[in-house]
């Protein structure tokens, strides 16, 4: 027969459940106010604190050590690159300022002051 319900825990959730125990500790906050001020329940604390009472199962750490370089090298993301744009400004009075990239925030604020001033443009006839 087929285990249903919820996914045994992984070794990061242990790793993040035993630093979250130990900062409720280092804080302080009676257990009531840190479930409250992290938004778990206390069922939820006290699941995790009965699991890592005897320290993070040895299988966990084991099938994380037996991981190979190629998995632990391989690219998770695909690559990302910037490129710099000019700055745009969209000013209520209908006026586009456009600035190259670079321009110092002083020179910003005089050229949007200055804008900022100036009548919209009618239609030309």
């Amino acid at each position: 027969m087929a285990k249903t319900g919820r996914p045994s825990p992984g070794l990061d959730e242990y790793l993040y459940w035993q630093e979250h125990l130990e900062n409720r500790i280092d804080s302080d906050l009676s257990i009531d106010d840190f479930c409250e001020a992290e938004g778990v329940s206390k069922s939820t604390f006290y699941r995790w604190a009965r699991r890592l009472r005897d320290g993070i199962p040895e299988s966990l750490k084991e099938e994380d050590a037996s991981m190979t370089l190629a998995e632990l090298t391989e690219p998770k993301f695909l690559p990302v690159s910037v490129t710099a744009s000019p700055v745009e400004v969209q000013l209520p009075n209908g006026g586009l300022v456009r600035l190259p990239v670079g321009v110092g925030q002083a020179v910003i604020l005089s050229v949007v002051d200055a804008v900022s001033k100036l009548r919209p443009r009618g239609p030309r006839s």
